[in-house]
């Protein structure tokens, strides 16, 4: 979901103007922004006509931009509601009246950050956004807020909901952390010094660096999504080559895909088709790096002279992990797979609370 691509539709005169005014607001915090209307008040051009299809048209970028509707919910419940899944794959929906004075967040308020953005849009109309989730209104915890500002990974969606669930009905809720918790620690939660002490609690979060290897039942395990990837190939691989062997590498380390923040490689290989297309389907950056800047990296575990000869480099993906991650740690040197080599750097992770005011 590109968090930072927002459409907003208007249907009338008033809401194309509020809807003018949002997406230059929206651009100056660099986001991506286009607007909508009816066709005649798209005359200037600054707001891109509705066709006839508009809405099938939501339906085949489902999940890639955040929606934004200026008039009636019920315009925007009908022109969404063919393709709404759940709040893990839906893209943040927002409505608002057209003179700006209620922002409402329809669908993934927390995961997709509609609340977010319904406050952003309130902000800037002068108006207020009406927050409906239980967690927000009783001003509780909510495990999926806190993984997704902590860009941790969920690992089991129905335990988060039970987290979130069983807070609001006042039971214990533990969380233990292989990292430091900053901030102020929410009332409803008990710090554990370990796993096992979370026995006594009905609630369990567990932070760590690592899919477990005996994983528990009755406990939500949250990842850091912190895992530089390097990868260097032959020219032509495909992308599900690369991916089978990317995804072996990771499973050998206990990493799991949706832990990759970036995949790097050296500029040579930008519009290579492969990797450009692992990264798609990763949704995650591509970044290339030129030889000259790799050859910054003062050492690496191995070097290669003939990979030197082509690229300008002794050691593209560990150089380029590096690149992405300077103050990581290397936690796979450079391996040699079918048709690339791939190695990673784990970037340091921070695990904070938001203060009370800040949920405000």
């Amino acid at each position: 979901m590109k968090r930072k691509s927002v459409r907003i539709y208007s249907f009338t005169g008033t809401g194309s103007r509020l809807a003018l005014n949002l997406a230059e607001k929206l651009k100056q915090e660099g986001y991506v922004c286009t607007g909508y209307t009816v066709a005649r008040f798209a005359e200037d051009k600054r707001l891109q006509r509705l066709n006839d299809g508009w809405k099938q048209e939501i339906g085949a970028s489902w999940g890639e931009h955040a929606l934004v509707f200026i008039g009636a919910a019920g315009i925007a419940i009908r022109a969404i509601a063919p393709f709404v899944k759940d709040k893990f794959t839906d893209p943040p929906v927002i409505v608002l009246d057209e003179k700006g004075t209620f922002a409402i967040p329809l669908l993934s308020g927390h995961v997709g950050g509609g609340v977010t953005l319904a406050k952003v849009l309130a902000e800037y109309t002068g108006g207020r956004a009406v927050i409906t989730t239980a967690t927000d209104v009783q001003k509780k915890f909510a495990a999926d807020v806190f993984a997704m500002e902590n860009g941790l990974v969920i690992t089991d969606r129905e335990e988060a909901k039970k987290i979130s669930a069983g807070i609001l009905e006042k039971k214990n809720t533990g969380i233990f952390s292989e990292f430091p918790l900053l901030g102020d620690i929410p009332e409803e939660l008990t710090i554990c010094g370990s796993e096992e002490q979370l026995e006594g609690c009905c609630g369990k979060i567990v932070i760590c660096e690592k899919k477990p290897r005996n994983k528990k039942s009755g406990v939500l395990y949250l990842l850091p999504r912190n895992l530089y990837v390097g990868m260097g190939c032959k020219k032509g691989t495909k992308k599900e080559i690369l991916e089978a062997e990317l995804l072996k590498t990771l499973e050998k380390h206990g990493f799991l895909p949706e832990q990759i923040r970036a995949l790097g490689s050296i500029d040579l290989k930008r519009e290579e088709a492969g990797l450009l297309e692992l990264a798609d389907s990763l949704g995650v950056e591509f970044l290339t790096y030129s030889a000259e800047s790799l050859q910054e990296i003062s050492s690496v575990s191995s070097s290669s002279e003939f990979v030197r000869g082509v690229t300008g480099v002794d050691n593209v993906c560990e150089r380029a992990a590096k690149k992405m991650c300077p103050d990581g740690v290397m936690v796979q040197e450079k391996v040699c797979l079918n048709q690339c080599t791939a190695a990673f750097v784990c970037g340091e992770v921070m695990v904070k609370f938001r203060k009370e005011e800040e949920e405000r």
